[in-house]
């Protein structure tokens, strides 16, 4: 054969093979094509059938409406027909003539029909004279003979009943009727003259306004010359207009059955409309229904169904290009794993970690060359046996949970476990499990982390040693205020609702110690005291610290307040067994003491505020009460109630002395000034009381309107008589005031704070000014007790 002859043959085969790799993606994307032509013209059709119907419907349903509302107007036009009838005839009796006008009146019109669409109802004779009207007032000037209707039934008397085009009522615009008439005769067939009934346009009005209508559908009454005689909904100006001669009026006067569709001349809208003919009146009417109101739910059918036809044929085109690419990945993915097998048992050979193939039963079938350097084995040594043989006892489970993990996808595949060394040492390593679904096996890569985690082991111990140094106080060893803090916080995310104990601790005057001994026997006291605390509390998990200069706190979790108060009692009386000498104290023995507040609360969110609140008021209540001492609401409770001390001289005449200089201009000063320790403590209500001989007088007030009360039901008592501030954060749970009246009342006082007046010539405390609050408030501290004590002064300022 020759090159030359060889040369068309050989691009023979290769267009052969061309097509044939070509042709299955053709046949391909032709099939999908039209797959989606199918579905778009199926859609199409059933789109095109329903826009069909619901015009048909639509029709219909004009029509229906239409031909009831035509009945009904042709029985009004038939009632009063009848009515002009029967008038007529007695008109034309002999035995009518023979009676007095007045009698022919009240014979014509007593009986006839009453009705407000008749606006009037006129008898006239040959020569347009107006001889009776149901309206009266009939005079010789009132003459009909030049309107249309009285001329249209002269010209043609047999055409029986006709409408005229509309009329403007006696010159009342608003009026506008439609005069009926029906021509008389005389016995020769002449004519007589005619009885009119003018019947006002807003009869068909109300009539075309009672048909259920959209809001841009109408209702058209049209006489068969194209005069409009009504609409509904009215238009200004549209009643007479003559519609003959505008597009489409010879559709609207045809009143085809099937209906038609016009865009309207006054407001633009197109409609679909079918018109009736009055039955024996050249009168038309016709109802329109709007085309955007009949088609708005087959349009969003047809957007609903053009954006569903849209995601499919997305959605298709999409998953073929995914399938199509999905098959070329595959074959391409088939030609690499023949490579790649080779590949990674170069790599697994080769690597420094070590790599097993475990079989579902935890047996080795491979392990890489670096088992040697890692366990001193060789690989063929450790083929065949179980994974256990080496891993430590205590780490087996760890082992079994990653496999599970493994085995499930769940996560958590890999962990750090310890394995046998063959001199018998153990090595810590990190292992990463992979299951194989094939046999329920699994492939094991694990690495050396011994030196990794002995650096972990020095870092925990110097994490460990540094976390103590930043949460204890260096002077007490004690914990410090934010370690005591992150306890608190971490009691209240428990929630569990367990009682938690909190002691609030104060060494009495010790600023006076400090400045009498000095600040190195101050911080000697310190840590004394720290010492006799950690003596007396005798709990592993309480935990004592110094949250500020001498203030110090125990918490104690799962502790009740009885408990709390023994351990708060064991911890005072251990400090002033101490006897350190405190000059200052003197009247606690002039050595150094502790006052203690307790409170509790169960452990939830909001346990903070109220446990640092109670525990701050009572210690503070310890030290108002005496020092040396342990308050709660426990020992309060079991206190004798505080008597309603008298009055003695020199307080009275401080009381008396008070009414004349601070009184005699009006109280408007002492209200302002309730106003500002109110607004400066943002309080809503302020008031200051005068601890009178027989009562408690308010003598300034702030959102307050009580005026008075009774010594044994005032709240400032307590502040009077011990000369000191108060504030208790929470009335309600005091035992002194938790029945009390202004407590248990509705929208009772739950807050109050306190400070005494002191008469600075007799050193009598004489009132109070107070704060007080409809909810409870724990954060009401020394700053607020001294801008209290403040205003208190400032009450008694010109008393000296």
């Amino acid at each position: 054969m020759s090159l030359a002859a060889a040369a068309p043959a050989t691009e023979s085969r290769s267009a052969s093979r061309w097509p044939a790799h070509r042709q299955r993606a053709f046949v391909f994307w032709a099939a999908l094509v039209a797959l989606l032509l199918s579905f778009c013209t199926v859609s199409i059709m059933t789109l095109v059938e329903l826009r069909n119907d619901t015009w048909q419907r639509a029709a219909n349903s004009a029509r229906s409406l239409a031909l009831a509302q035509s009945l009904e107007i042709s029985r009004r036009f038939q009632i009063y027909d009848s009515v002009l009838r029967s008038i007529a005839q007695v008109a034309g009796d002999d035995a009518f003539t023979q009676i007095d006008w007045i009698s022919q009146q009240a014979v014509l019109f007593d009986g006839a029909l009453v009705d407000s669409a008749l606006a009037d109802i006129i008898v006239a004779d040959a020569t347009g004279r107006v001889r009776w009207s149901r309206r009266g007032g009939v005079g010789a000037e009132t003459n009909i003979s030049d309107t249309p209707y009285f001329q249209a039934q002269r010209a043609a008397i047999r055409n029986g009943l006709l409408i005229s085009r509309p009329l403007v009522l006696h010159g009342r615009a608003p009026d506008m009727v439609v005069a009926i008439s029906r021509g008389l005769e005389t016995r020769d067939g002449s004519f007589d003259g005619l009885v009119t009934a003018l019947v006002r346009l807003d009869l068909f009005e109300h009539i075309m306004t009672g048909a259920t209508l959209g809001p841009n559908d109408v209702v058209n009454l049209v006489s068969e010359d194209g005069i409009f005689l009504a609409r509904s909904p009215s238009l200004p100006g549209i009643v007479g207009r003559d519609v003959s001669s505008v597009p489409d009026a010879s559709l609207f006067l045809s009143a085809p059955p099937e209906g038609f569709t016009s865009r309207s001349q006054f407001d633009h809208i197109q409609r679909i409309f079918s018109a009736v003919h009055l039955r024996d009146m050249p009168l038309l009417l016709s109802v329109g229904l709007s085309e955007d109101d009949i088609f708005a739910s087959w349009n969003r059918r047809a957007q609903t169904i053009g954006l569903v036809l849209c995601l499919l044929a997305g959605m298709t085109l999409f998953l073929a290009f995914q399938i199509r690419r999905e098959f070329r990945r595959r074959i391409e993915t088939e030609n690499t794993l023949r490579s790649s097998e080779e590949q990674y048992r170069l790599l697994a050979d080769h690597s420094t970690d070590l790599i097993i193939r475990l079989d579902a039963e935890m047996n080795r079938r491979y392990v890489s060359p670096a088992a040697l350097r890692f366990l001193g084995y060789e690989p063929d040594e450790m083929l065949d046996q179980n994974a256990r043989t080496l891993i430590h006892s205590d780490d087996w489970p760890i082992v079994l949970r990653i496999t599970d993990n493994a085995r499930q996808a769940v996560g958590g595949t890999e962990d750090c476990y310890r394995l046998r060394r063959r001199d018998g040492s153990y090595i810590w390593v990190e292992g990463r499990y992979s299951y194989v679904p094939s046999d329920g096996g699994f492939i094991a890569v694990l690495r050396d982390i011994t030196k990794r985690r002995m650096v972990e082991a020095k870092l925990a111990a110097a994490h460990a040693e540094l976390t103590a140094l930043v949460n204890t106080d260096p002077l007490t060893g004690l914990s410090n205020r934010r370690h005591f803090d992150e306890m608190l916080l971490d009691l209240a995310a428990k929630g569990d609702g367990a009682p938690v104990s909190l002691l609030m601790m104060d060494i009495d005057r010790f600023k006076l110690f400090n400045d009498t001994y000095g600040h190195p026997e101050g911080d000697r006291c310190l840590r004394a005291v720290a010492g006799a605390m950690r003596t007396a509390m005798e709990s592993e998990n309480a935990v004592p610290a110094r949250i500020g200069g001498e203030e110090m706190a125990l918490i104690l979790p799962g502790r009740t307040l009885a408990q709390a108060q023994i351990v708060a009692e064991r911890i005072r009386a251990t400090v002033e067994a101490l006897a350190i000498p405190h000059a200052g104290n003197e009247t606690n023995g002039a050595i150094v003491t502790l006052s203690i507040g307790c409170a509790e609360r169960p452990c939830q969110a909001d346990v903070l505020e109220p446990l640092i609140g109670e525990a701050d008021q009572m210690l503070y209540e310890a030290k108002r009460t005496g020092r040396n001492r342990v308050a709660s609401r426990l020992i309060l409770r079991k206190a004798q109630p505080l008597p309603a001390a008298p009055t003695d001289h020199p307080q009275r005449e401080a009381v008396e002395r008070f009414r004349v200089l601070k009184l005699a201009n009006g109280r408007d000063e002492l209200d302002t000034l309730a106003k500002h320790v109110a607004d400066l403590l943002k309080m809503p209500v302020g008031f200051i009381s005068l601890y009178d001989r027989n009562e408690v007088e308010l003598v300034g007030r702030h959102n307050i309107t009580l005026a008075t009360s009774s010594k044994d039901a005032s709240f400032c008592r307590y502040a009077v008589q011990a000369q000191e501030p108060m504030v208790v954060a929470d009335l309600s749970i005091d035992p002194r005031f938790a029945q009390n009246p202004f407590v248990t009342c509705d929208r009772g006082a739950r807050f109050y704070a306190a400070a005494p007046m002191i008469d600075p010539r007799s050193g009598e405390a004489i009132g109070a000014v107070s704060v007080c609050h409809h909810q409870p408030y724990y954060l009401f501290g020394a700053e607020e007790r001294a801008i209290l004590s403040t205003f208190a002064r400032m009450a008694m300022q010109g008393m000296d």
